[in-house]
């Protein structure tokens, strides 16, 4: 969607780990928004602080869009504690 653009990244917060968490903005498309609308990405409730997401990615998952097409859906987070 972005590979080898200029992006804007707004921070949100850092996890743990050092790591910057934030949103990310393209030629005025929220790039967050966009991955989850398409269920190309998981809304991960420890830093989620837009609501709007659950709705986008419940949608998703109805209309069964990217990975959540999949009947079985595991979220990263949940797949590392495995």
């Amino acid at each position: 969607m972005v590979a080898g653009e200029a992006v804007a990244v707004f921070l949100v917060d850092v996890d743990r780990y050092n790591r910057i968490v934030g949103r990310v903005s393209f030629a005025d498309v929220d790039v967050n928004a966009e991955l989850v609308r398409i269920g190309a990405a998981w809304v991960h409730d420890k830093y989620a602080t837009d609501a709007s997401l659950y709705e986008l990615q419940e949608d998703a998952r109805n209309d069964k869009r990217g990975l959540l097409s999949q009947p079985l859906q595991i979220p990263p987070w949940k797949w590392r504690r495995l």
